[in-house]
């Protein structure tokens, strides 16, 4: 299902590339159909459907690593919706129901989440360096190549004890 956007800002267009030219101000957010929520960025590489971002306080989305990970407290985590070539401007959800996720292995629903380490922004099931909270897949990918599947997602993030949840 496609997204739209509950707020009352004239001209977005949720999950898609604007293109070269910012249309927002970065770091603005939204509010969007299924309980999501959007935030306005710069990407600093080609995303793809599903592809985790870390958004640092200048609205620039770089790709999810676990280095970020660990050397970034504080920064946003989400989900690009479409196809990006680097240096686009657009939107990218944090929050919401049915939101796609690139993932690198087979995955189950409910399982826990990990980064994938790899250069797609893409996360695993499979037992890797940071856990992150906030992410629980709604679909399965039952191959072991990149996939985008759907998740549940609220204001993910890392895990950094084992009490949070």
């Amino acid at each position: 299902m496609a997204n739209f956007t509950n707020s009352s800002t004239i001209g977005v267009n949720l999950g898609n590339s604007d293109g070269a030219t910012a249309l927002f101000g970065l770091n603005s957010v939204v509010n969007g159909s299924q309980d999501s929520e959007w935030v306005y960025i710069t990407s600093a590489a080609a995303l793809t459907t599903g592809s985790a971002v870390m958004i640092n306080s200048s609205g620039t989305g770089n790709l999810l690593t676990g280095t970020l990970l660990t050397t970034s407290s504080g920064k946003q985590i989400a989900f690009s919706q479409g196809t990006w070539s680097a240096n686009d401007f657009g939107w990218v959800a944090r929050r919401g129901n049915a939101i796609y996720v690139l993932v690198s292995c087979v995955s189950t629903v409910n399982q826990v989440i990990y980064n994938g380490a790899d250069a797609n922004g893409a996360l695993t099931t499979s037992t890797a360096t940071c856990t992150l909270a906030g992410i629980a897949l709604i679909t399965a990918s039952s191959t072991g190549v990149l996939s985008a599947v759907q998740a549940f997602v609220s204001w993910p993030r890392l895990v950094t004890s084992p009490f949070i949840i």
